[in-house]
């Protein structure tokens, strides 16, 4: 039996109703809903409230259904990769800062380069892993995120106008920061407006 299902029988057999269930456990009805239908998964802690409610063996509850086991999976992979996006998002702050404040000459510049250029397509293939096991579009997290690359713009600008004006040696590729972070924002945020128009209709 699927999880969701066998939640709602023993739900059902012991005369209870989602909003008591909910009561018990302390969360919302629409979470004990979101459960039976399994459209959500609960953490280890409402497992054993679960099991301890309804007399089932954290075993039965966890080995019995495919859907849960493909939940702890890909949650058990979206930690997994946690670092890996951490690391990625380090090397490109380090790699803004190196643009704006440090001049790059010759081999240096080409090689620093190219290890952003590679930390992106890092980034790209983490973030397309990402989408398969949340099955939603990276796209939609950018009203999340938008603040802060505007920030990031924002802040960068008032910089190369400030080395400008007060004659700051900044790096030789200063003014490109700014320019592809406004160039950036721009773009995603017509795919993010086309995305939802697209699926709207």
């Amino acid at each position: 039996m699927r999880f969701g299902a066998r939640l709602k029988t023993e739900r059902i057999e012991l005369g209870l109703t989602q909003k008591q269930v909910a009561d018990t456990m302390n969360v919302s009805r629409q979470t004990i809903s979101s459960w039976e239908t399994e459209n959500s998964y609960p953490d280890i802690d409402s497992l054993i409230q679960l099991s301890d409610l309804f007399h089932i063996s954290l075993d039965v509850l966890l080995k019995e259904d495919v859907g849960m086991k493909e939940y702890l999976k890909k949650k058990e992979a979206l930690e997994w990769i946690r670092p890996i996006k951490q690391v990625t998002i380090t090397i490109d702050i380090l790699f803004i800062i190196s643009m704006i404040f440090i001049r790059h000459g010759g081999a240096a510049g080409v090689f620093l380069l190219l290890v952003a250029l590679l930390n992106m397509l890092v980034m790209v293939r983490v973030k397309r892993f990402e989408d398969e096991l949340n099955a939603r579009p990276t796209i939609l997290r950018w009203p999340n995120l938008r603040k802060i690359f505007c920030l990031l713009a924002i802040i960068s600008t008032i910089i190369v106008l400030a080395g400008w004006y007060f004659h700051f040696q900044l790096g030789d590729n200063a003014s490109a920061v700014p320019i592809g972070l406004w160039g950036g924002i721009i773009i995603i945020e017509l795919t993010y407006r086309f995305h939802r128009r697209s699926h709207a209709s």
